[in-house]
């Protein structure tokens, strides 16, 4: 089913009298010092890039901020540029290697999906107004088509046999709703990638607690339609993200948290079939997965190991010939499970050398692999809490470009979202 949205171009749209000014207000990012005197040009990519200098902007030195806008701090060498209001956002780069982000809100009666471009100066558009779920995903064309995917509740009132994956695209004069029908309650969780071919591929959970047993769901459009196929991973709760990427060949692969065993689980598309294994087991590991293919085409991948009630550390994970081999990148002391959605987000630079950003609820961490280890930094110091979500993409030069949000109200939640970058 495809619905032409009321949008007539991708910059008239504004955010609601809730808006803020995005123009003006923009965080403080000083150079001042975090907690544990780390600075940020450790290890990290040159600032040059291919989405130039204006990428963000910044307010005056120091660590004050503007009153109505962001209360964090970010470490010497990075800047960040307030969005607008809402949670859970999702970056990607078009095919010049400028970012795009989309995000939401999740109230019922007065939920959104908000898009915004650099190319257009972050002017926000509200692409849909309704009831719905995040984390959301955002993939780009080769053609430069914006792919934005959301579960929608579809209905006020919440119903577990209503509620699909739906995916909004501009189609060159208007956006474009088309949803993937399905039976349950489908799209939990959702994330999407393009190939170089143009076929839209997208994961999501139908949820175990409204009874479903189908668990993780592939979504397949190559422009005739959607194709939902179950994994095989049996009944999954939805709160613990899943992740998807495509390998060389362009073909998919998903991870996702076994909740009854505590495992990351690797699945991979092979002739036809899914096949799954375990790429990590020790201990409760594999939350809040991000997926990604390493420079010699071998899967990799980022978790959450927890190791008590708010403590735990980020995993990197890649694949060998003799199997997963897993490295601690960093631990986390203020991890609250019930905002946690994606706290750790992996890209592979021009090198090939992997870049982690990971969070809490108290900072954001920037790790990226050496000869022998991880050099590892704090970018983002807290004010209000963070949402514990941030999402990563690295440009042709190597430059990286974040997405997160502060928490400023839990129920129901709501934030504050924010786009990072270097100078």
């Amino acid at each position: 089913m495809a619905l032409d949205l009321a949008v007539d171009d991708r910059s008239r749209s504004k955010l609601v009298a809730r808006a803020l000014t995005l123009t003006v207000v923009l965080a403080a990012c000083g150079g001042t010092s975090l907690e544990d005197g780390t600075s940020a040009s450790t290890a990290l990519p040159s600032a040059s890039s291919s989405a130039g200098d204006d990428a963000a902007s910044t307010s005056s030195s120091g660590t004050d901020t503007n009153s109505e806008g962001l209360t964090f701090s970010v470490a010497d060498g990075w800047v960040v540029r307030l969005l607008g209001p809402g949670v859970k956002p999702a970056v990607a780069l078009d095919p010049t290697g400028a970012p795009g982000m989309t995000w939401l809100f999740e109230k019922v009666g007065e939920g959104f999906v908000a898009f915004a471009e650099l190319s257009d100066d972050w002017e926000v558009q509200i692409l849909r107004e309704g009831y719905f779920y995040g984390p959301i995903g955002l993939a780009y064309s080769p053609d430069g088509t914006p792919n934005v995917v959301i579960h929608d509740h579809q209905a006020d009132n919440f119903d577990p046999e209503l509620g699909d994956l739906v995916r909004l695209f501009w189609d060159g004069s208007t956006w474009v709703e088309d949803t993937a029908d399905n039976e349950g309650h489908d799209g939990w969780d959702a994330t999407v990638v393009v190939g170089d071919d143009g076929v839209v591929h997208a994961a999501g959970v139908d949820p175990a607690q409204f009874g479903r047993t189908e668990g993780v769901e592939y979504y397949r459009n190559d422009g005739s339609g959607w194709n939902v196929t179950e994994i095989g991973s049996g009944p999954i709760p939805y709160q613990y993200n899943v992740a998807l990427a495509l390998d060389p060949s362009g073909s998919p692969a998903i991870t996702y948290y076994d909740d009854t065993d505590q495992d990351l689980i690797f699945a991979s598309l092979v002739n036809g079939s899914w096949s799954l294994e375990r790429a990590a087991e020790e201990g409760n590991v594999g939350k809040y997965s991000s997926l990604a293919y390493d420079a010699d085409g071998r899967p990799a991948a980022t978790f959450f190991r927890q190791t008590a009630g708010t403590e735990g550390e980020i995993v990197f994970a890649v694949r060998g010939d003799d199997g997963w081999t897993l490295e601690t990148i960093g631990g986390l002391d203020a991890f609250s499970e019930g905002n946690a959605r994606r706290n750790s987000s992996l890209a592979f630079d021009s090198k090939g050398r992997a870049h982690v950003a990971f969070s809490d609820t108290e900072g954001v961490w920037y790790g990226v692999r050496g000869d022998s280890d991880w050099d590892v930094i704090q970018i983002v110091e807290a004010g209000l809490p963070l949402g514990q979500l941030v999402s990563l993409v690295l440009d042709s030069d190597d430059r990286p470009h974040l997405g997160i949000y502060e928490v400023t109200q839990s129920q129901p939640l709501d934030g504050q979202v924010a786009y990072i970058t270097t100078q």
